[in-house]
């Protein structure tokens, strides 16, 4: 098959490989996919959506956000993944043998602020059953670094929050 791949000027046929073309078009679509832009097609928070279903059961629901931009990965078999459809269950199956990450040269501050405050990329995984991260999560709606930043700089007056 490599050689009939080949170009006709070297004496070939030129036929082309279908299994890289899938992956490539694919990986196209990933590119789409993880656009986070304020023009993010629709079909793509819906898929945010779907894999967010597919979560591990062990993950706090309220602390998901994006496979890509966390550490936690979207369960392909058992009973969560039924509610995968036959497109995103490829797409996730090329993301791991591409090994795709989330990987940027560099970012600016307000694009590191945008970024999921927990399951992060760059922390230590720890379960999110203590009391302090309840307590972010529940009460302070704590989801982005943001947020946790904004939190952070307000509780630290123990004069107005004596319980924290």
């Amino acid at each position: 098959m490599d050689t009939l791949r080949r170009p006709i000027l070297e004496g070939s046929l030129n036929i082309l490989d279908i299994k890289a073309r899938n992956e490539a078009i694919e990986i196209i679509q990933l590119k789409t996919y993880l656009n986070f832009s304020p023009l993010r097609q629709k079909w793509a928070t819906i898929t945010d959506h779907i894999t967010l279903a597919a979560a591990p059961p062990h993950s706090v629901k309220k602390a998901r956000d994006n496979p890509f931009l966390q550490t936690w990965t979207v369960l392909l078999r058992g009973k969560r993944a039924k509610g995968l459809n036959g497109d995103i269950k490829w797409m996730l199956k090329t993301v791991k043998k591409c090994n795709v990450n989330f990987a940027a040269i560099k970012m600016t501050p307000h694009l590191l602020a945008q970024l999921p405050a927990w399951y992060h990329l760059s922390a230590d995984n720890k379960p999110l059953n203590n009391a302090r991260a309840k307590c972010l999560l529940q009460k302070h709606n704590v989801a982005k670094v943001a947020d946790l930043v904004r939190t952070s700089a307000h509780l630290r007056h123990p004069t107005q929050h004596p319980t924290h």
